[in-house]
């Protein structure tokens, strides 16, 4: 295992390294201090790297509480590309009419932009489809309907990692815009590879451009901001590890990583937002 660094340990010996912006240090369930957010590439491997964090719990500096989603390794992507997307029925039990529309806000970075050569037309059709895509289980579950209505330029900091990317984007466009929830997207490079983030409770949330994923990062992320932590069962969309098999899958029992039982955490809080 590579040294993973922890605050003051490079001061400490002297060793320089490339600058970057965090929002740190981040505080995990043990009370150790992160200058940076551990990175998947320090480890010997996926399974070394999860047992260590697939279910830590971050705080940043400011009280936000959040979990790394860490991006696949070469051969979970083949596996992931090999399988396909399955098509997983939105819900087992109707929502009815819709309790609660959550109007959402948008910010899309320079990188992001450059994706769909800057044709905004484009990028909010795109969006739009994602999140209409990624809310299905969730509205036909529990009546929760993302809605998006406004979206910004936003320019990110190609040194920062994921978290102060989640910062930039909701300070810059001026919070949550007038809306009840952020979820923006980004295709910036970075450091330490994560592909989603979301702060545990609050409404603003990250999404990566990852390859043909983003609606399951999307669901995956709205899910923190609902609460629900990571969880084991294969079948899950709360899995710390992105499992395209698992997309609108919320199980409905007391699962054993996690603590949650999602169809009755997200019926009490259907009208969070």
């Amino acid at each position: 295992m590579k040294q993973v660094v922890l605050l003051g340990v490079l001061a400490a010996t002297g060793l320089a390294f490339a600058p970057l912006t965090t929002s740190g240090p981040y505080i995990d369930s043990q009370g150790r201090a992160w200058s940076q957010l551990p990175n998947l590439g320090d480890y010997a491997s996926a399974a070394d790297f999860d047992l260590e964090f697939a279910h830590e719990v971050f705080t940043t500096v400011d009280g936000h509480r959040f979990q790394i989603d860490r991006p696949w390794t070469p051969e979970e992507a083949a596996a992931n590309a090999a399988n396909g997307q399955v098509n997983r029925g939105a819900g087992q039990v109707p929502g009815g009419s819709i309790r609660a529309a959550v109007y959402g806000t948008h910010p899309v970075d320079e990188e992001y932009r450059s994706a769909f050569n800057n044709n905004i037309p484009n990028i909010r059709t795109h969006v739009i489809g994602l999140i209409n895509s990624a809310d299905a289980a969730m509205k036909a579950n529990w009546g929760i309907d993302l809605v998006p209505r406004k979206g910004y330029k936003w320019d990110s900091n190609d040194n920062g990692d994921i978290v102060q990317l989640l910062n930039e984007a909701y300070s810059e466009g001026g919070g949550l815009n007038g809306q009840d929830m952020m979820i923006a997207f980004s295709n910036d490079s970075t450091p330490g590879g994560a592909i989603g983030v979301a702060y545990l409770g609050l409404p603003r949330g990250l999404v990566k451009k990852y390859g043909n994923s983003e609606a399951n990062i999307t669901e995956h992320e709205v899910g923190h901001m609902y609460t629900l932590n990571h969880c084991c069962d294969t079948n899950c969309t709360m899995q710390a590890y992105l499992d395209t098999g698992a997309f609108h899958g919320f199980h409905n029992y007391s699962e054993s990583c996690s603590g949650q039982n999602h169809y009755s955490l997200m019926n009490n809080q259907k009208n969070r937002y």
